[in-house]
């Protein structure tokens, strides 16, 4: 249910391009406008850049109900911001991290879990697959992951 969502991205790669084109094209067919303001660029594992995002958020007049955090270790120092701002997750803002570390699982985060078994196991096997086949066509793989649901993510009534 929460339509004032913010987005910190991490550093600029190809993964981050597409993780970010990917919420934007999702929040547009969910029909969810995010305002500029509301995507900021970070760093990956970067708790004190990550903090420093989560405050401008925290700021700003419409401050988002949702924040969706580059990957889990800048989660937590997102995390101690919004405490420090006397805020309470999930009651005053929402988060999700990305990732799926056993640190978020064990602080019951809300979090993303890649399936890095699955994406490696693909990979090795896709590279075998070139080194015996060299003309083989690229292809296009989606590995699913999988949302763990902690308990940092508060459900809004549409």
């Amino acid at each position: 249910g929460h339509r004032k969502i913010a987005y910190i991205s991490g550093d600029q790669t190809s993964v981050t391009k597409k993780r970010t084109d990917s919420f934007f094209s999702t929040c547009s067919e969910l029909g969810i406008s995010i305002p500029a303001e509301y995507h900021l660029a970070g760093h990956y594992h970067d708790i004190v850049d990550c903090a420093k995002n989560t405050k401008k958020l925290l700021s700003l007049e419409q401050r988002p109900t949702l924040i969706i955090f580059p990957d889990d270790y800048s989660f937590i120092g997102g995390m101690e911001t919004i405490k420090q701002a006397g805020l309470n997750i999930p009651e005053d803002v929402s988060a999700i991290g990305y990732d799926g570390i056993n640190m978020a699982k064990l602080l019951n985060l809300t979090t993303y879990e890649q399936n890095s078994d699955g994406i490696g196991r693909t990979a090795v096997r896709k590279l075998l697959q070139l080194i015996n086949e060299p003309d083989l066509p690229p292809e296009h793989v989606i590995i699913k992951g999988r949302i763990l649901e902690g308990k940092t993510v508060k459900r809004i009534e549409v």
